[in-house]
């Protein structure tokens, strides 16, 4: 829609319209009906679209469809157009649930349940969607509101931890919530937020063995094993992992039916591992099973 440049005559003054002047002897301008058609045509369209029927004589009908619904479209949850957004749409996008689903079974999870706040009031297995029907970015979030719960991901589907690393099926504590994110490549999903997810966080990594390790968010390192000392009653040890800036704290342990003391050896604490002595009141050092914690950051 513009000025009728185009019309011959039609007497714009810098492109825009003007009275007649009756002193200066100039005329108005011409305002032709094809423009004026094409004016009325304009506002009768967006009164359309919002489902109004045009009536002559009432004049707040343009205003009454734009602020009506009918006029603009909520675009799909994952839209990324240049669609103008609805106020709808914005309260969806800005992260509330656009529903929620309770189970107390085993669930295949569907495309319309992405989006939702999946319940679980019971200890079910949660299949995840299919990845080639779901936009890339949706989310998916499970809480386990009955007990613990496993989530898993269709077969064909890749499933990775917060860490990127490949995973199987995930089992999570009863009363946690998990979020998993659809993958723009690698055909799957990754575990992205939600208190459940913290144990798959590297700042939480952690080893399970009888030698193992866990991490915590502030640096600290705790570190456990088991071994064995020589004739000599020396035990060498290597941590499971190197602490990246010094040793805190050692305490060990011997595993027999009396007295025995363990010491760390002078000198002998790196950041890779250290040297236990064992020995009981009678001097036998020899074959001794011990146990030892260490803390570091």
């Amino acid at each position: 829609m513009d000025y009728p440049r185009s019309v011959p005559s039609v007497g714009l003054v810098n492109g825009r319209f003007v009275d007649e002047d009756a002193v200066a002897g100039t005329p108005g301008s011409l305002i032709s009906a094809s423009w004026g058609n094409s004016v009325t045509e304009e506002l009768l369209n967006v009164i359309r679209a919002s489902g109004t029927t045009p009536v002559e004589g009432v004049n707040n009908q343009l205003l009454t469809a734009l602020r009506g619904k009918g006029a603009f479209d909520t675009a799909p949850k994952f839209d990324a157009s240049n669609k103008v957004a609805t106020t709808e749409f914005v309260q969806r996008a800005l992260g509330s649930y656009s529903g929620q689903a309770n189970y107390d079974r085993d669930v295949a999870l569907a495309p319309g349940d992405v989006g939702k706040l999946i319940a679980l009031t019971a200890p079910v297995t949660v299949t995840l969607p299919e990845w080639a029907a779901v936009a890339p970015g949706g989310l998916v979030t499970v809480f386990g509101w009955g007990g613990a719960f496993t989530v898993q991901g269709r077969a064909g589907d890749n499933l990775s931890q917060i860490s990127g690393a490949s995973s199987g099926p995930m089992t999570f504590t009863a009363g946690t919530r998990a979020v998993f994110r659809r993958n723009l490549y690698d055909r799957g999903w990754s575990l992205d937020d939600g208190d459940a997810a913290l144990k798959y966080s590297p700042m939480f990594s952690a080893s399970y063995g009888a030698s193992g390790f866990q991490r915590h968010p502030s640096g600290i390192i705790d570190q456990w094993g088991i071994c064995t000392s020589n004739e000599s009653g020396d035990a060498y040890v290597t941590f499971p992992v190197a602490f990246p800036n010094g040793v805190r704290s050692i305490v060990a342990n011997h595993a027999g039916t009396g007295a025995a003391m363990v010491i760390a050896v002078w000198n002998k604490v790196t950041n890779q591992g250290c040297q236990l002595r064992v020995f009981n009141h009678l001097g036998n050092s020899s074959q001794w099973l011990i146990y030892y914690r260490v803390v570091g950051y």
